[in-house]
């Protein structure tokens, strides 16, 4: 059976990794890692049921011939991307016959979301890696026999 003593340390070490994590976590949709902008579009039908479940590919300005962002809308024909540039982005949804297409005008400073720094990211892994090792060594420690 194992001691009370252990059990706390457990619940210690699990609070602390709670709070550190809880204190420098980021909303997904307020930051891209990458940087850029967060656009959102709404795909629907010519008579504006929304084209939901659609397979969606984004073109980027200037690259009309290769995809820069696939994937599928959600159950309200709402898709979202990250433009990494100004211009005129393009999308196409496709669902059985039907198609959709639409250009995005995309301009302008955004100040909403700054890219996260790779110093910063290292950083964070550095500490829970800390954590995971100061973790281990606690637990060696515990299950060592008493002399």
């Amino acid at each position: 059976m194992q001691s009370v003593h252990y059990w706390r340390r457990r619940l210690a070490v699990a609070a602390a990794i709670l709070a550190l994590l809880s204190a420098i976590a980021v909303p997904a949709a307020a930051q891209s890692l990458f940087g850029g902008k967060q656009v959102e579009v709404q795909l629907t039908l010519p008579d504006g049921k929304p084209m939901a479940d659609a397979e969606v590919r984004v073109f980027a300005p200037g690259n009309s011939s290769r995809p820069t962002v696939t994937g599928r809308t959600d159950s309200t024909g709402k898709f979202v991307f990250a433009a990494d540039r100004d211009g005129f982005w393009s999308a196409e949804a496709r669902r059985a016959e039907e198609i959709a297409r639409v250009s995005i005008r995309v301009t302008g400073a955004d100040t909403s979301s700054e890219p996260v720094s790779p110093y910063w990211l290292l950083g964070l892994f550095s500490v829970l890696l800390v954590i995971a090792v100061w973790y281990r060594l606690l637990r060696a420690r515990s299950r060592r026999p008493r002399t």
